[in-house]
């Protein structure tokens, strides 16, 4: 939609004046995760995700956005992180869905 897209190139001029401000760059990756434009979330998803392992919303959106493009190895080590999170920071609903898909991944390695 056009109202998506707005807000694509609100948080592209915000990251272009300030590349180091991290919020910024989650809104946009949330943005382009909810447009389905995964790959494009992923990239700026890994870069907070690297800069803040701390960050459980980050760690949750990174590990969603890999299963969406099929990278479910890959989505393991975000959704453990968001596990580890989750439990410190005394999140239920995160935990329980980033176990749900934890479990996803790890049966789609077995089979």
């Amino acid at each position: 939609t056009s109202l998506m897209s707005e807000r694509i190139s609100l948080y592209l001029e915000k990251l272009a004046k300030n590349p180091d401000n991290l919020l910024n760059r989650f809104s946009l990756a949330q943005v382009y995760y909810e447009t389905g434009e995964y790959e494009e979330s992923i990239l700026h998803l890994r870069t907070c995700f690297e800069k803040r392992n701390d960050w459980m919303m980050v760690a949750l959106l990174l590990g969603k956005a890999l299963i969406a493009v099929e990278q479910k190895e890959a989505a393991c080590e975000p959704l453990k992180q968001t596990i580890a999170l989750a439990q410190k920071q005394g999140h239920e609903d995160p935990e329980h869905e980033a176990r749900t898909l934890l479990a996803e991944c790890v049966e789609s390695e077995s089979v």
